[in-house]
């Protein structure tokens, strides 16, 4: 008799973990199954299970979690026999970032409602059923986060202090217990309203699925939910630890998070990308440019107290880009009308898109485009025509000077990138 385990990995959106099969596979090629294989000599359905996945996903699971939906058999062609597998069910944190394909074609996260619509290994056809009642079944949690993301993609984070009940002094989103029959998502839009003074409808939230965390304590299960919010810092109370501010999440590695906030990072940051920030129809457009000298030296703008925008503070050339104007001619003309400076077509390259805040000015998150080139120009060859002054600044400089609205997120993305990499000495 052929035996093999299979494991059914459902992630935060409820998309099941799918293997495509190779043309090579011994049995049922080029269709699709859960994760899993053969057992090997002494081994029991588990120990194959957890085995298997470190082999063709890399991802590592405890024994422990896999719940059994049971041993199912049927007859293969394939083996000349019956063949007898066991499916294990578990919930993962991992995105598909995360996942190794070790085995056969490819590995991807299907929509579980999407599962039956591909050639499917007959071990997933018989069971599929089972996976989704498995999934479908609400499961009790002890305690609610919120992830509030504002325009920018910054995360609303709590400083703990030293009088939390567990994990002090660390960082957590906003969140906590649930009050007696209380629905997770209620508790979660209640928690957030009692710690930020941020009020959101619950219907607003996104549910981000339910995680499990174990520690000396005990095992804990966890639901996260995530919202957009065109709040700021100033829009936001904080009504419990010590701070409660909107943190890029290229900074949380450098956070001391909670265990139970770090584990669910690689979900969130998917949901980011998935759910940009909506500016309307018509939002105001700019265009901003980095020149980067032979030195690894950036161009900035020292800006005088005449501009409505951060007046008296250090910012990129550049400016409007006007009514039926692209972003990147506006940046070759906003750097000629600034430094004199101009470059030939296709000098600039796109570094990125940026939402800047201009709430103090437009009471608007506007967006602008940012371009760079790497030039042998010094400041000598820079004419001001605008501002105080133009130059070249050290980027160790750069970093600790008082930086406008959008360059104070421009500047270390750009110095801490591949792109500034590639043009500094």
């Amino acid at each position: 008799m052929h035996r093999f385990a299979a494991v059914a990995m459902i992630d935060p959106h409820g998309r099941v973990l799918m293997q495509e099969r190779g043309d090579d596979a011994l049995h049922e090629p080029g269709r699709w199954g859960y994760p899993g294989g053969d057992l090997e000599a002494g081994e029991d359905f588990v120990d194959a299970a957890v085995r298997e996945l470190i082999e063709e996903t890399g991802l590592v699971v405890d024994a422990r979690d896999l719940e059994s939906l049971g041993v199912q058999r049927f007859r293969s062609d394939g083996c000349g026999g019956d063949d007898e597998f066991e499916l294990f069910a578990v919930r993962t944190a991992a995105a598909e970032a995360d996942v190794v394909c070790g085995e056969g074609r490819r590995m991807a996260f299907v929509h579980l409602d999407d599962v039956a619509d591909r050639p499917l290994h007959r071990a997933t056809r018989l069971t599929l059923d089972l996976v989704r009642e498995w999934q479908a079944v609400p499961l009790p949690v002890d305690f609610v986060q919120v992830a509030l993301v504002d325009p920018r993609g910054r995360v609303l984070m709590q400083e703990r202090d030293d009088r939390a009940p567990a994990w002090p002094d660390m960082w957590c989103l906003p969140g906590g217990g649930l009050e007696p029959g209380e629905q997770p998502v209620a508790g979660a839009a209640r928690e957030l309203a009692e710690e930020t003074g941020v009020v959101v409808d619950p219907g607003d939230l996104d549910d981000l699925g339910q995680f499990t965390l174990a520690d000396d304590r005990g095992t804990f299960r966890y639901g996260v939910f995530a919202a957009r919010t065109a709040l700021g810092d100033d829009g936001v109370e904080c009504h419990e630890g010590r701070q409660m501010v909107f943190v890029a999440p290229q900074r949380l590695p450098g956070l001391d998070v909670i265990p139970a906030t770090r584990k669910l990072e690689p979900t969130l940051r998917e949901w980011i990308d998935d759910h940009p920030f909506d500016h309307g129809p018509a939002p105001r457009r700019f265009a901003g440019i980095i020149l980067v000298d032979r030195r690894g030296w950036i161009l900035l703008q020292e800006r005088d107290e005449f501009p409505r925008i951060d007046p008296e503070k250090w910012g990129l050339a550049g400016g409007h880009v006007d009514p039926g104007e692209d972003f990147e001619p506006a940046a070759h003309r906003e750097l000629e009308e600034e430094t004199g400076v101009r470059l030939p077509a296709g000098g600039l390259q796109l570094f990125r898109e940026f939402v800047v805040d201009h709430r103090e000015v437009y009471g608007s998150w506007d967006v602008m485009q940012v371009f760079v080139a790497a030039t042998d120009l010094t400041d000598a060859d820079i004419d001001c025509r605008e501002g105080r002054q133009i130059v070249f600044v050290d980027p160790t400089v750069a970093r600790g000077l008082d930086l406008s609205s959008a360059a104070t997120d421009i500047v270390p993305a750009f110095l801490d990138s591949d792109v500034y990499a590639s043009m500094a000495p």
